[in-house]
């Protein structure tokens, strides 16, 4: 038996596979946004504000080095929201989505496929 063929744009267009893509990008897309911004700010603070960066918050501890490890934090906690988004809504839609492409819901593609070929003028 051969590896089954998809049809990967009929997949692409379908409202689930359209649902996860902008679930997915409503939350990537503003937390690298964030994170890069927050990076940012930290070398631009380390450039310029040296005095600032240099200040000790307790014994020996710097504002810098402070500011440096909340990146760690903040890739930690980023990381954290993801996988609870993935588990609640991604992955639930990614499994309906291949559940379809698999043939899961009997005649689905086949109906959508019908009405998509009705609507392209030959």
């Amino acid at each position: 038996m051969g590896e089954p063929v998809y049809d990967y744009e009929r997949i692409e267009r379908s409202p689930e596979f359209q649902e996860l893509v902008r679930k997915r990008r409503s939350f990537v897309l503003p937390a690298t946004i964030f994170f890069l911004a927050y990076y940012m700010g930290f070398i631009l603070l380390t450039g310029y504000a040296e005095d600032f960066m240099a200040s000790s918050v307790y014994e020996g501890l710097t504002v810098g080095y402070c500011l440096a490890l909340t990146q760690f934090v903040m890739v930690f906690v980023l990381g954290i929201m993801y996988l609870r988004r993935a588990d609640r809504d991604y992955d639930p839609l990614a499994q309906k989505v291949v559940d379809m492409a698999e043939g899961g819901e009997p005649g689905r593609f086949e109906r959508e496929t019908a009405a998509t070929q009705a609507e392209v003028p030959r």
